[in-house]
């Protein structure tokens, strides 16, 4: 029997898929949490390019199951890093992306403002639906971070910002030098 959660979720499932393909993007589901969480970590857009080189090939693959951040070393770095080091026995984490539409790296980055100002209430449901009353939001990138300040957030994000764990943001990872110091300050709650 579906709980009243699980109904929820999928309503709101039905509206993120619908708001992607008005965008002409590829909506790309997350695995389904099954109750609310300690830890949500907002990433950037899904890509488009490695797990999908066409819009048919991904089709297919979403109809068969294939998920948001369950393939590829970069998202199970991000996984096994919150099992291991964030979460406490009992305590679930859950990784989303501010927009859900997947695309290709090179277009990302534009009209990104504008489209997570299109996806910010979504986002916002989202977060209320799966975060247990004290969790934390943790952006992972700069532009994630920036634009939930920008917005004034009203749950408040981790003062960290996570180095975005992709490959094309590994040339920024010296820079930050030891484990430690892995964020950086975002905007003050």
């Amino acid at each position: 029997m579906e709980s009243e959660f699980q109904k929820t979720y999928r309503d709101l499932d039905l509206r993120m898929k619908a708001l992607a393909e008005s965008e002409g993007d590829i909506y790309l589901p997350n695995p389904e949490p099954s109750a609310p969480v300690d830890y949500i970590f907002v990433c950037m857009e899904p890509s488009l390019g490695r797990w999908a080189r066409s819009v048919d090939e991904a089709n297919r693959k979403i109809a068969s199951g294939f998920r948001n951040f369950l393939t590829g070393i970069d998202p199970m770095l991000l996984h096994f890093s919150a099992r291991r080091y964030l979460c406490a026995k009992g305590q679930g984490y859950y990784i989303t992306d501010f927009s859900k539409g997947a695309m290709l790296v090179k277009h990302a980055g534009k009209a990104r403002i504008d489209r997570y100002d299109k996806w910010y209430s979504l986002l916002n449901q989202e977060i209320d639906l799966i975060a247990k009353p004290s969790a934390r939001v943790i952006a992972v990138g700069s532009a994630v971070a920036e634009h939930l300040c920008r917005k004034d957030f009203p749950r408040g994000i981790a003062p960290q910002v996570l180095l975005h764990y992709s490959s094309l943001a590994s040339s920024w990872r010296p820079a930050f030098g030891a484990i430690e110091n892995v964020s950086r300050l975002a905007c003050q709650t």
